[in-house]
């Protein structure tokens, strides 16, 4: 019976990563069609996806405080079931309704982000490694799926019942997780030294949830932006869209293995030390290369599928890094709420503070040359974090 909940919730953890970012992403490619579906104005339709990632920054310290007190897996199952009713409420083709589901989605999504690296550390901490992986590989997978399917699945029916399709994703992984979650053994949350219980004791006290935190936004921004902005860069620079939009296939596709390989591979300091090297080089690379635009597909390939798979990478060791530098599933849920909270901040201006700058100054040399800068920062911060001392770790030797 044990092993059958254990296997479930595992399913489960799967599903919520291959749920977490595909509400999101099937909305760009189609974005030119709303305006003649639902009416939404080109002007505001950017808004869509940013929405999201804003929630994201708005919501997450507070799920993961309410994580704490109430328990990982309700309020993941909460914050699904807020999700389920997002994707629903976009089924309707009405403009203001799409826009509330999206901040519905945005809210439902950030207990995914926040508390699946505290449940894997609290209830499958000899798979973590694992688990760790396979979220995230789920969530490029995932992503990279709806973005190819969602125009032929529109062109061939009508908004509603694509909405519909893809949301039988997020359906699926409520039922699932529904079944599991109750049956998981229930943490006592009463806290766990006095420091904590004054009120004292805050993961922000600790200079390594900022090094963290730095590290998560920065990455975040780079991800974001790039995904934004390669494909118009390209196009600027003599691809025809099609073309533009299968280099950035590459930046999906070579993301996947390194979100999946990252946290076994950095199961030990030498090799969470490699992959900070791994990290900083290849975007700082792929950065320096788009600084010198060249008509090659290969080259632009290449750039494309090596910020991929530093950004996968690094993504997924941040969430390595919530785990190993908390002395508790507890502190972990904490430390992803604050670390996130500014990230998606970060990520929702990146990419909006990048088309300013290409506009005013007409050149794409100022903000690859940001980008640059901010990869090789990954190192730096990266280094500190694995030389920083764990949160709580001096209430656990007390």
């Amino acid at each position: 019976m044990k092993k059958r909940v254990y296997l479930l919730a595992g399913l489960g953890i799967i599903l919520i990563g291959a749920d977490l970012r595909l509400p999101i992403t099937i909305l760009p490619p189609i974005l030119p069609q709303l305006h003649s579906i639902l009416g939404v104005p080109t002007s505001v339709s950017g808004w869509l996806t940013t929405i999201p990632i804003l929630m994201f920054a708005l919501v997450s310290p507070a799920i993961g405080k309410w994580g704490v007190r109430a328990g990982n897996p309700q309020v993941l199952f909460y914050s699904l079931l807020l999700l389920t009713v997002g994707v629903a409420i976009r089924v309707i083709t009405n403009p203001i309704l799409l826009f509330v589901g999206m901040i519905l989605i945005g809210i439902g999504l950030s207990g995914g982000n926040v508390l699946l690296p505290s449940i894997i550390q609290e209830y499958f901490p000899k798979q973590s490694a694992l688990l760790t992986g396979i979220y995230p590989a789920m969530m490029t997978l995932f992503s990279g799926i709806g973005t190819a399917t969602v125009v032929p699945i529109l062109k061939t029916t009508n908004f509603s019942t694509t909405m519909i399709i893809f949301a039988t994703v997020t359906v699926l992984t409520l039922v699932v997780w529904g079944s599991a979650f109750r049956q998981l053994p229930q943490t006592d949350h009463e806290l766990e030294s006095e420091e904590e219980a004054k009120g004292d004791f805050s993961v922000k006290n600790y200079r390594v949830t900022w090094l963290i935190t730095l590290f998560f936004g920065i990455q975040s921004l780079l991800a974001y932006s790039l995904m934004t902005w390669m494909p118009n860069y390209w196009v600027d620079h003599g691809f025809t869209s099609t073309t533009a939009g299968v280099l950035s296939t590459f930046f999906q596709v070579f993301g996947i293995p390194m979100a999946f390989l990252t946290p076994t591979i950095a199961k030990r300091k030498p090799g969470t030390v490699g992959m900070v090297i791994f990290i900083a080089i290849t975007v700082s690379i792929a950065t320096f290369g788009l600084l010198f635009p060249v008509h090659s597909f290969f080259l632009n390939a290449l750039w494309s599928g090596l910020s991929g798979m530093g950004t996968a990478a690094a993504f997924t060791l941040s969430i390595v890094f919530f785990q190993r530098k908390t002395a508790s599933f507890e502190l972990t849920a904490e430390l992803s709420g604050t670390a996130q909270s500014v990230g998606y901040l970060l990520a929702a201006i990146g990419p909006i503070a990048s088309g300013y700058l290409i506009n005013i100054f007409h050149s794409w040399d100022l903000i690859f040359g940001i980008y640059f800068i901010l990869a090789v920062s990954l190192g730096f911060l990266g280094f500190a974090i694995i030389f920083s001392k764990r949160i709580g770790e001096e209430q656990n030797n007390s």
